[in-house]
């Protein structure tokens, strides 16, 4: 095990009150001095999961001081989904938000995981090794309108969940990608209570190859779509859902370290008529949220 420097024991204390302290005295001031110090890591989440990675990376930096990620859409998850249930995990990174499903649906639900990049895949793997979860299944596929092979753009070590198949900027990778109505099986289909789709740009691909999927699925099954792009991406992802008789909700969500020392108070969806231009994160589901 290699000796510890000073100025490691320095941000591993730094990080130890930043995450835990119950007070904010001090905290961004420490996260201003230690936050780019990058490291490797392994640690545990505010759920319990064994996570690694290197804090050069957004969200392994924010998992790694504050245990959580996007906690607005984590506390939204937990309040959707209960034991049995089925999520589906499309984006999935390198697995947050699939070892925290996989606690919430338990030993008679299921996780699929979906990610197409084979280098996040495998970490996403190791996660799922890690935590000894029998309870997930990953693919790994980009979940697309057609079955074919398709240019992968490799994002840096700065933010890994930036890969995308829209935004051509950095190195092509070619990939492998297929429809969900042919990845995902019957018993999956017909018990998904929430579908999270998280593809930086390529949300009207993945939704064309879900379309046939919506009627069978449950009444009460949502869908979490962090749209981003041009209007007319947001327009017909909108526009889709609509026609299928999904009522959208505005979800609160903020990258801010600030946000996250300060343990902001849960905030309700907001329900909306139209994007009007939204980039962000919306919920599509078909049964009205405290009666709106």
């Amino acid at each position: 095990m290699p000796q510890r420097t000073g100025w490691d024991c320095a941000v591993i204390a730094s990080r130890a009150w930043i995450r835990f302290a119950p007070l904010s005295l001090g905290k961004w001031w420490l996260w201003t001095r230690v936050h780019e110090h990058y490291r490797d890591f392994t640690c545990r989440t505010i759920f319990g999961a064994k996570v690694t990675g290197n804090t050069k990376d957004l969200i392994q930096r924010h998992l790694y001081y504050f245990g959580v990620w996007e906690p607005h859409i984590t506390r939204m998850v937990v309040d959707l989904l209960r034991p049995g249930d089925v999520f589906v995990d499309v984006g999935a990174n390198i697995g947050y938000y699939t070892l925290l499903a996989s606690r919430i649906v338990g030993p008679t639900g299921k996780v699929v995981a979906v990610e197409a990049a084979p280098w996040i895949h495998a970490v996403l793997e190791r996660h799922v090794a890690l935590n000894g979860l029998g309870n997930v299944r990953t693919v790994n596929r980009a979940a697309t309108d057609k079955t074919g092979t398709l240019s992968l753009y490799k994002a840096d070590d700065s933010n890994v969940g930036s890969t995308s198949l829209i935004r051509k900027v950095g190195e092509a990778v070619e990939v492998e990608g297929a429809p969900l109505a042919t990845l995902l099986d019957d018993d999956e289909i017909a018990r998904v209570k929430l579908l999270k789709i998280d593809v930086e740009g390529a949300e009207l691909q993945v939704l064309a190859g879900l379309t046939s999927l919506l009627p069978r699925m449950r009444p009460d099954a949502a869908l979490l779509i962090e749209v981003q792009g041009a209007n007319a991406v947001v327009e017909g992802v909108f526009s889709l859902m609509r026609r299928h008789g999904f009522l959208a909700y505005q979800l609160r969500n903020v990258y801010s370290p600030g946000v996250y020392m300060a343990n902001e108070p849960r905030m309700s969806p907001v329900r909306i008529s139209h994007p009007n231009g939204f980039n962000g994160d919306l919920l599509f589901t078909r049964v009205a949220l405290d009666g709106t």
